[in-house]
C-alpha cells in the first residue's frame, strides 16, 4: 500500500501551485517545489525528511493530462514516486468540478505496490472563502486486496496578507487526518511562488499497523510557464 500522495493536499498546496498559459486553446503548465516533509493524507512519505518534487501538465478545452514526481522513503527499495493522471475540469459561475484518474507508481521498487484512483472534486467560491470536497476510489491494486476510498473536505480564506487553510480527510480502514496552515503567494516576473507552513495530524485506524503522526512542515512551491 502506498503510504499515500500532494497533495496532494490539500496539505495546503503540497502538490504546488500551477501557472498556465493559453495559446490556441492549448494550456501548458509546470511546477517545482521543495518541502521539509512530504505529507500525503496526514502520513509522511519521506520518513520525516525533506522532499523535492515537480510536474507538468497539458490542458485543452477542459481536458488535461500530466505527470508529477517526488522522492520518497518508506524504508524499502523505493526512492521515488511517479504519478500520471488525466481528467476533465470546468467552472460554472462559482462552482468548479474535476473528474480525474491517477496512477501512482514506484518504478525502482518491487516492495511498494502501484495503484490507481478515480477522483471527483467539487469547489465553491464565495468572496474570499473557498470550500472544497472530494471523493477518491481505489480502482486497481497491483498486489490485489482491498480497494479503499478517501473523502476530504477543505476550506481556505484569503486575508490578502496571507491565506488560512484547513482540511479534514478520512481514508477507509487506514485512518483520518486534518491539516491547519497558512500560506502566502507572490508573483515574480509573472511567475508564482507560494510559501506554506502546515501542521498535519494523522490518527491511524490500527496503530499496530500504522503509527499516529503529528507533523509541522514548510513547503516552497513555484510555477512557471512555457510555450510549445
Amino acid at each position: 500500500m502506498k503510504k499515500l500522495s500532494l497533495v496532494a493536499l490539500l496539505a495546503l498546496g503540497a502538490l504546488g501551485s500551477v501557472s498556465t498559459i493559453q495559446a490556441n486553446e492549448l494550456e501548458v503548465s509546470g511546477n517545482i517545489g521543495a518541502a521539509s516533509n512530504y505529507i500525503w493524507r496526514g502520513m509522511t512519505q519521506t520518513k520525516d525528511k525533506s522532499s523535492v518534487n515537480g510536474g507538468a501538465d497539458l490542458k485543452y478545452n477542459g481536458f488535461y493530462a500530466g505527470t508529477w514526481a517526488s522522492n520518497v522513503d518508506f524504508g524499502t527499495q523505493a526512492n521515488f514516486e511517479v504519478d500520471a493522471y488525466a481528467g476533465y475540469s470546468n467552472t460554472i459561475n462559482d462552482l468548479s468540478y474535476d473528474f480525474s484518474y491517477t496512477k501512482y507508481m514506484y518504478p525502482d521498487s518491487k516492495d511498494e505496490s502501484d495503484f490507481d484512483e478515480a477522483k471527483l472534486a467539487l469547489g465553491y467560491t464565495l468572496g474570499d472563502l473557498t470550500l472544497g470536497t472530494s471523493y477518491s476510489q481505489a480502482m486497481y491494486q497491483e498486489k490485489g486486496g482491498h480497494k479503499p476510498f478517501y473523502i476530504e473536505g477543505t476550506a481556505s480564506y484569503d486575508f490578502k496578507i496571507l491565506s488560512l487553510d484547513t482540511s479534514y480527510g478520512d481514508y477507509e480502514d487506514v485512518g483520518s487526518n486534518y491539516t491547519v496552515g497558512a500560506s502566502k503567494s507572490v508573483k515574480v516576473e509573472g511567475q508564482a511562488i507560494k510559501l506554506a507552513l502546515v501542521y498535519a495530524s494523522f490518527n491511524s485506524d490500527d496503530s499496530n499497523l500504522l503509527p499516529n503522526e503529528k507533523n509541522l512542515f514548510v513547503s516552497l512551491l513555484g510555477s512557471f510557464m512555457c510555450h510549445l
